[in-house]
């Protein structure tokens, strides 16, 4: 969502609660994704398929988490196990111990001014962000 200041005439955007920055996939869609192919998930029902919309979501998210693994081991320092190659359910199942992906995003938003998937122009402070070319 975007809000309009009406004394400096800024916008700012708000990231609905239980959704990914920039993404169209929920972040409980994609917690449930990455807990079953970090076999998390159990031996219980599957859940139905995935619309290709989402499975396409999915893909992309898991391919820019697989390129973000390395950063994000660095950004958390200690809190992470050393990963000897870039095994995503490895990953994965250290960073649950942190808390649910939503704790998770917003501890890296807070502390680290990142996300899960991107280093977004919107966790920066205004001062701090290119001027818009349009």
């Amino acid at each position: 969502m975007r809000f309009l200041c009406p004394r400096c005439g800024r916008t700012w955007s708000v990231i609905p609660s239980g959704r990914l920055p920039y993404w169209s996939l929920g972040v409980a869609q994609l917690e449930r994704h990455l807990n079953e192919e970090s076999e998390l998930a159990g031996e219980g029902a599957r859940p139905p398929p995935a619309p290709e919309i989402e499975r396409g979501c999915i893909r992309r998210a898991h391919k820019r988490l697989s390129e973000r693994t390395n950063f994000l081991c660095g950004l958390l320092g200690q809190q992470m196990p050393w990963l000897e190659n870039n095994d995503l359910g490895c990953f994965w199942r250290a960073l649950r111990k942190l808390g649910s992906l939503e704790e998770i995003l917003v501890r890296l938003a807070r502390d680290f001014k990142t996300s899960l998937l991107g280093c977004y122009r919107s966790f920066r402070p205004h001062w701090q962000r290119a001027p818009d070319s349009g």
